[in-house]
C-alpha cells in the first residue's frame, strides 16, 4: 500500500469515519474512497479532491495538508487464492478436509475445485466494508477482483463472489473468505444466504446469515457468532441470494 492510501486509512480511523461518509462529505459518490483505496481507481487524487479530503480528515490538533495527499499511487495487487484441498472423483472439494475449515454436520459443504475446470478468471468478486446499520456490510459498487469460476457457477448468469468481513458466520464463512453466490436458486432450510437491500442513493447493504424459513413479510435467519436467531423485514431486505460454496483466502 502506498503512503497516501496508508495516511488516508489512518486518518479515517482517527476520525472514526467510514469510507462512505468521507466520500459523501467530499461531494463524491458513496463508493469513491472505497474504489480509490481498495481498487486503485483513480490512480491519484485530483486537486479538488485532495483539498476537500484534507478538510474532511483534518482535526483541530492534527491538520492534514492537501500536499500530503499528492503523488502517484500504486494499484493494489489482485488477491491470490490458494486451493490445497484434494478433489473427490466428482470434482468437488470436501471442506471438512480443508486446513481452514473444521465444520461438520448438515451444514458442512462441498465446493467445486476451480483448478479442475481451467483458469477462467471471469467471476466478479465484490468487496465489502463495515459501516451499515445492525452489522450490515456495505457492498462495493463495482467488482474489486475476478477469480476462477467454479463448476457450480460455470453457466450461471449473474453469479458472483462476495468478500466476507467479520466472523458472525464462521466457520462456514470466515472473515476474508469469498462466498460464492447463485442469485437464482431459492433458499432452503439451513442454507447460508446473502440478504441484500438497496438504499435510495444506490448504496447496497448485505447480511450473510443462515436461512431458517420465511413468512409473507419476514425472513427468519440465524447467525453463528454469537449464536442468535432473528428476523429481517422483506420490505427492507428485498433480496435473498443462496451461497453455493466458499473460496478460503
Amino acid at each position: 500500500m502506498d503512503v497516501v492510501r496508508k495516511l488516508i486509512l489512518e486518518k479515517l480511523a482517527d476520525r472514526q469515519l467510514s469510507m462512505k461518509d468521507a466520500s459523501l462529505k467530499m461531494g463524491r459518490a458513496h463508493s469513491y474512497l472505497y474504489q480509490f483505496l481498495k481498487k486503485g481507481l483513480p490512480r491519484e487524487l485530483h486537486e479538488r479532491d485532495r483539498i476537500t479530503l484534507a478538510e474532511v480528515l483534518s482535526a483541530p490538533d492534527a491538520i492534514v495538508s492537501p500536499d500530503e495527499l499528492r503523488g502517484p499511487s500504486t494499484v493494489q495487487p489482485k488477491r491470490s487464492y490458494e486451493k490445497k484441498s484434494v478433489p473427490s472423483r466428482d470434482g468437488l472439494v470436501d471442506l471438512a478436509s480443508h486446513p481452514t475449515h473444521h465444520q461438520s454436520g448438515p451444514s458442512a459443504r462441498m465446493v467445486p475445485n476451480a483448478e479442475l475446470f481451467g483458469a477462467m478468471m471471469d467471476l466478479p468478486v465484490f468487496g465489502t466494508a463495515q459501516g451499515g446499520a445492525d452489522g450490515a456490510l456495505i457492498v462495493s459498487e463495482l467488482a474489486v477482483d475476478w477469480v476462477a469460476r467454479p463448476a457450480v457457477l460455470l453457466r450461471v448468469r449473474d453469479g458472483y463472489g462476495m468478500i466476507i468481513d467479520g466472523d458472525s458466520m464462521s466457520p462456514a464463512h470466515k472473515s476474508g473468505s469469498t462466498a460464492l453466490v447463485n442469485p437464482h436458486l431459492p433458499p432452503r432450510m439451513e442454507d447460508v444466504c446473502v440478504f441484500r437491500k438497496h438504499d435510495a442513493d444506490g448504496t447496497v447493504h448485505a447480511l450473510i446469515k443462515e436461512y431458517r424459513g420465511q413468512t409473507d413479510s419476514e425472513w427468519k435467519v440465524r447467525q453463528y457468532n454469537p449464536p442468535k436467531d432473528f428476523k429481517l423485514k422483506k420490505s427492507e431486505w428485498q433480496v435473498c441470494h443462496r451461497t453455493v460454496g466458499n473460496y478460503f483466502a
